[in-house]
């Protein structure tokens, strides 16, 4: 009996979640495309519900209106290329490792699958340039996160400083699952290619402070020199 209340009072609970943060579908205009015979195609990603996770998108052509021409299946996430010979439309199941599941292009007409290996190693390029505003705010974050961690180490642990030394890890902890939450799972981001940048930016950051004091040290043995003459 406890064990089916406890069901019922957790469906109940889950069932009232996903009202509260449910929402209408939306779209964001992504362009026209001129056919051959003059008429204009509006590129739209039309996005529905994804309740606890990213909304689903899809890419719908249009005319002036509002007819549906072509429209790709609901992905995770879609990228559009423009090309001569039509629009491409790259489809993502995933963006953890953002590979493409399947690449088509429109014609004006219709939609032809031509999915190769070729552009499947062009997809994750296609990736990072699409959502590049994205990982330099998560990369700011990222970087934000990690000098308060280290700020806060650095307080010592004894009387009230102690207390601030807690709280202020406590109030980072929260921070670093939010960050988790709402960039790595929320946002369509991969930590693979967050990573690469993070350690990139490190590497650098290394090569500057090992380079600067050489170049300080030059500095000052060519004006010790210049001043000895």
């Amino acid at each position: 009996m406890t064990t089916r209340l406890l069901r019922i009072l957790a469906s109940f609970a889950l069932l009232s979640a996903q009202r509260v943060l449910a929402h209408r579908p939306y779209e964001h205009a992504a362009g026209i495309f001129r056919r051959g015979d003059g008429q204009n195609i509006s590129i739209v990603e039309h996005y529905v519900d994804g309740i606890l996770g990213d909304d689903p998108v899809a890419i719908q052509f249009r005319l002036r209106d509002g007819t549906v021409v072509a429209a790709t299946d609901y992905t995770v996430d879609a990228i559009i290329r423009h090309t001569p010979p039509g629009i491409e439309v790259f489809q993502f199941s995933s963006t953890w490792i953002p590979v493409a599941s399947k690449v088509q292009r429109f014609d004006g007409y219709s939609l032809t699958e031509i999915t190769t290996s070729t552009k499947r190693l062009l997809s994750p390029l296609l990736h990072t340039r699409n959502h590049w505003i994205s990982y330099v705010v998560a990369l700011g974050f990222a970087a934000l996160l990690f000098g308060s961690w280290f700020t806060t180490s650095a307080i010592p642990r004894r009387g009230s400083l102690a207390a601030l030394r807690m709280f202020a890890f406590t109030v980072e902890g929260l921070g670093t699952v939010l960050y988790v939450l709402f960039v790595l799972w929320l946002a369509p981001l991969s930590p693979i290619i967050l990573g690469l940048f993070g350690a990139i930016c490190v590497a650098l950051y290394f090569l500057a402070k090992r380079c600067v004091p050489h170049a300080q040290t030059a500095h000052n043995d060519t004006f010790s020199g210049n001043t000895s003459i």
